[in-house]
């Protein structure tokens, strides 16, 4: 074996050591003898290589020499940087001359998994939660703002949140920092794409909360009575545009209905108020709150009428999700946007698949001016077909002051846009 690989094999070994019981650490050093005279510094600067994944997961390959190798390893890609978990269950690396990619390896299940690969960008900043369940990593698509991104272990599978993909089109860069706790991370929210400095953000990862960590004890302090949070339910952005975010709190009120809670800064004090509940029963087809089991969740954020609105799935009668558009208005509430057609109502539409009906909500930017239209669809299956082809209807709106206006001259782009979306299905 070269020197090299040798030298690349006892830095691993020594980093995964590190973690290990007294039976893994024997079990180790049966096959990554570590050589007493190797100079980890220089080692370290060298830790470059081959690293493969056989196709029934079963072995990895590194440089020259294998590691838990049972079978051949097909497939190869460079790996630039590697770290084990703190429980040494799992290695972390990133593959790619470009560190295009991030991938986690499980020692226990002897699979295999890519967390988030960037084409043309890169990726880095790796660090594991205190147990070993999570790893945050910090990734830029091609052309893209640097995000954070975080990897459950236990569960295999990558966590997402609608807040972080806010931030990335706002162009706010999001880096992780460090973890909290076993299950919460501290990242920071730059106020650009230069990933330097920025706001401190708490992210929960079992509850799902995302939220700015100066208002965590003011918000439980203020909690309303007899409240029932929703998973989630609370995350910190800028609704008001004074480039001061602020929290909103998902939850269902004393009599049942979806509510929420904003919080605002100012200065040393915070102002609270709450809307409950947020719609009307009958605005989603109920006759009341009684048969209701949870309040809002947040489904998107998007800038409409150059505000961000809230996109909210609310607790419907009817199978298909019931989304509604809400802003922040002045006097610290929370409340839909209203649609003028016919008769002023709230902004809820329909999505998803009912018998042979298909309702689709979507933001498009239909006449090219940067700003999003709102489109509601509806797809009828045709009769005159023995194909199975739907037929669709499409409403068009313009955002304009907290209101929806009809916009029927967008409605052959409209259409236009569907048959992409199919196309490309």
């Amino acid at each position: 074996m070269a020197r090299a690989a040798r030298g690349l094999l006892a830095v691993l070994g020594l980093a995964l050591l590190a973690g290990c019981s007294e039976e893994d650490r024997r079990a180790w050093v049966s096959i990554l003898p570590i050589p007493s005279d190797q100079d980890s510094t220089e080692a370290a600067d060298r830790m470059t290589g081959e690293f493969s994944i056989a196709a029934d997961s079963s072995a990895v390959l590194l440089g020259a020499d294998t590691l838990f190798a049972r079978t051949r390893v097909p497939g190869r890609a460079a790996i630039v940087e590697i770290l084990p978990s703190p429980d040494s269950t799992s290695i972390a690396f990133v593959t790619g001359a470009d560190r295009s990619a991030v991938g986690v390896w499980s020692r226990t299940r002897q699979i295999a998994a890519e967390a988030e690969a960037y084409p043309g960008g890169g990726a880095g900043s790796l660090v594991w939660s205190p147990d070993g369940r999570y790893l945050a990593y910090r990734g830029t698509p091609a052309g893209g703002i640097p995000r954070v991104g975080v990897f459950d272990a236990v569960d295999f599978r990558s966590e997402g949140h609608p807040l972080l993909s806010w931030f990335a089109r706002a162009g706010k860069a999001t880096t992780p920092q460090s973890w909290i706790d076993a299950g919460r991370l501290r990242l920071l929210v730059a106020a650009g794409a230069e990933p330097e400095g920025g706001l401190a953000y708490s992210w929960e990862l079992e509850g799902g909360t995302l939220l700015l960590e100066a208002h965590l004890t003011p918000l439980a302090q203020r909690a309303p009575p007899g409240s029932v949070l929703e998973r989630g339910g609370v995350f910190s952005l800028d609704l008001v545009g004074d480039s001061a975010p602020e929290t909103v709190a998902l939850y269902r009120g004393q009599e049942g209905g979806p509510s929420a809670l904003l919080l605002e800064s100012r200065g040393s004090d915070f102002r609270v108020t709450a809307s409950s509940p947020l719609v009307s029963p009958e605005g989603v087809g109920l006759e009341d709150w009684q048969q209701i089991r949870r309040g809002a969740l947040l489904y998107q954020i998007a800038e409409l009428g150059g505000r961000p609105t809230l996109l909210l799935d609310l607790p419907s009668s009817a199978a298909l999700r019931a989304v509604g558009l809400f802003q922040a208005t002045t006097n610290g509430r929370l409340e839909p946007m209203t649609v003028a057609e016919g008769e002023t109502r709230p902004a809820v539409f329909y999505d998803g698949i009912f018998g042979d009906v298909t309702s689709q909500l979507g933001l498009v930017d239909l006449d090219d001016d940067g700003a999003l239209e709102v489109v509601s669809a509806v797809g009828r299956a045709s009769p005159s077909t023995l194909e199975p082809v739907l037929e669709w209807t499409v409403a068009p709106f313009r955002a304009r002051e907290g209101r929806l206006v009809p916009a029927p001259e967008l409605r052959e782009p409209a259409l236009a846009s569907i048959q992409r979306a199919l196309e490309r299905d």
